[in-house]
């Protein structure tokens, strides 16, 4: 068994500048063979596990194996900066955010921020406007505040900007690298890219009232969850059921820290790892409305019990399902609450593994692959580059004895739905709960089992070699196939078609989501 990383004891506080943590990060450079061990792992880890390897050399005419094999060869004309952002950008370029290098300590735990957020709306015209829709107190100050509009960001156009900002994102769709480059702009976690090359940014921006303003905002580094304390990942690294961004789960912790009131938080906390919210309209149209922020949870059980007590205080005529912005997490937990929410069984999703030399050894050494191996072991003979493909959850067995809710259901999601909740919502469609509305044209398309590195080498430990200072992989291991109607279509780089769509207003933006909720209240009646 590989041994497990410690982090160092001379941790780095939980907020720090941008030069501050630049200047840590030099003092203590990664060595040169180190560099090496993480190309020879990512060349492994790609070539013998990742299982969407011939759909992204076919959809993105990408050859991920031989680009590590030249970067192999560059690496002491390298700084250690540009080394990570080679290796990041290998994996990036699969645009498959299952499958990332994690960069090492001191980059680990940490989360680059503004301490804004920026979210756009169109006019009915087209006419797209980018507004500070979230701010931190600490960061106000004269006319910046939540509601000004920006218009140029470092002296170039914000919609430029964001243009090249979304063109270094790894979503499969437009719309999902858009969402992602947005985002971007001002929160960026460290675990799977770079820092940011500028130290500050310089804003221009117009005011609620017209009038033109310019301010500077620096870059500041802090740690990702406040909850797992310094230097660790926000999800686990040794979870077999895991379908999650986990860059997007740092960010959504980063924002909670960040944004969220005091009194939410609180309400929040009565439901595992702060990951739902519910609450009921009155009049002559009630429905009750239901977020799951993230399926982050360690007990698919427990989440699916929270799940079936919330809505079993939503009245009978309609229940919405929000799921924008969720990154996945727990599969278990994902199906679990699906079938709390249908009145009959479920079809869940189906899984599969690539047919190589380690996935047959991992088939042979851990017994919860065994479904999986006579068809890997066939493959020499067959050619198949899948194995069978298997459910990996029973959701009736998880949410055995649980009430379920038999009313009519709208779900909601965008671009930035992904992995479990992209099968959540693959779920949700394909067992006809209701229908899907879109703020985005699909959701973020992400399709597969996604395991660690670190879980890996317990099963592998004769193929996989201990990494350097809490570096690490995540690769997609096995791949999503939907069900009922859509049975054996892939999740990843397809995701959940959404049907209506509804583009965000700036009510929407600025307030609760009104116009995005009367949509989806208008769907259930």
């Amino acid at each position: 068994m590989s041994p497990r990383y410690s982090a160092p004891a001379h941790a780095l506080p939980d907020s720090i500048g941008l030069d501050a943590f630049m200047a840590r990060a030099a003092a203590d450079p990664l060595p040169l063979a180190d560099r090496y061990r993480l190309v020879a792992a990512a060349r492994i880890t790609v070539e013998e596990l990742y299982v969407h390897l011939p759909l992204k050399r076919a959809r993105y005419a990408t050859d991920p194996v031989q680009r590590l094999r030249l970067l192999e060869r560059r690496v002491p004309a390298l700084s250690e900066l540009q080394f990570h952002a080679e290796l990041a950008a290998v994996f990036r370029d699969l645009r498959d955010l299952h499958t990332v290098y994690q960069l090492p300590d001191p980059y680990r735990g940490r989360v680059a921020v503004l301490g804004f957020l920026v979210e756009a709306y169109h006019d009915p015209d087209g006419t797209p406007h980018y507004l500070v829709s979230r701010i931190d107190d600490a960061l106000k100050h004269g006319d910046f505040d939540a509601g000004v509009e920006l218009e140029l960001w470092n002296g170039v156009p914000v919609e430029r900007a964001i243009e090249r900002g979304t063109a270094a994102q790894a979503g499969c769709s437009p719309d999902a690298r858009l969402a992602r480059g947005l985002e971007a702009l001002t929160l960026r976690p460290l675990r799977t890219a770079p820092p940011p090359d500028e130290r500050w940014v310089l804003l221009s921006y117009r005011t609620p009232g017209g009038r033109l303003r310019e301010t500077r905002v620096p870059w500041r580094v802090r740690a990702a969850d406040r909850n797992r304390g310094r230097n660790q990942d926000p999800v686990p690294t040794l979870g077999t059921h895991l379908g999650i961004d986990a860059g997007n789960e740092a960010a959504r912790q980063a924002k909670r820290a960040l944004f969220a009131p005091a009194p939410a938080r609180r309400s929040a906390a009565r439901a595992p790892r702060d990951v739902l919210s519910y609450r009921r309209t009155r009049g002559r149209h009630p429905y009750g409305y239901l977020r799951i922020y993230s399926f982050n949870v360690a007990s698919a059980r427990r989440f699916a019990e929270q799940v079936a007590a919330l809505a079993a205080n939503a009245p009978p005529e309609g229940l919405i399902v929000d799921l924008r912005g969720n990154p996945g997490g727990n599969i278990l937990a994902s199906e679990a609450a699906l079938r709390v929410l249908s009145d009959g069984p479920v079809d869940p999703v189906r899984f599969s593994l690539p047919t190589t030399r380690a996935t047959l050894a991992l088939a042979r050494a851990n017994p919860a692959f065994r479904p999986w191996a006579p068809s890997i072991r066939d493959a020499v003979e067959t050619g198949e580059p899948y194995s069978q493909a298997f459910p990996l959850t029973d959701p009736d067995a998880v949410a055995d004895g649980l009430p379920h809710y038999p009313g009519p259901k709208v779900l909601i999601v965008d671009a930035l739905t992904y992995s479990a909740a992209d099968i959540f919502a693959a779920g949700f469609a394909d067992n006809g709960l209701g229908p899907v509305l879109g703020t985005a044209g699909a959701t973020g398309a992400g399709g597969a089992n996604v395991w660690t590195y670190e879980l890996l080498a317990v099963w592998l430990p004769e193929l996989l070699d201990p990494l350097p200072r809490g570096a690490g992989f995540r690769v997609a291991l096995r791949r999503a196939t939907r069900a009922g109607g859509n049975t054996g279509v892939p999740l990843e780089d397809f995701g959940v078609a959404a049907d209506p769509l509804h583009r965000l207003t700036r009510r929407d933006v600025l307030g609760h989501n009104q116009d995005l909720l009367a949509a989806a209240a208008a769907l259930l009646y």
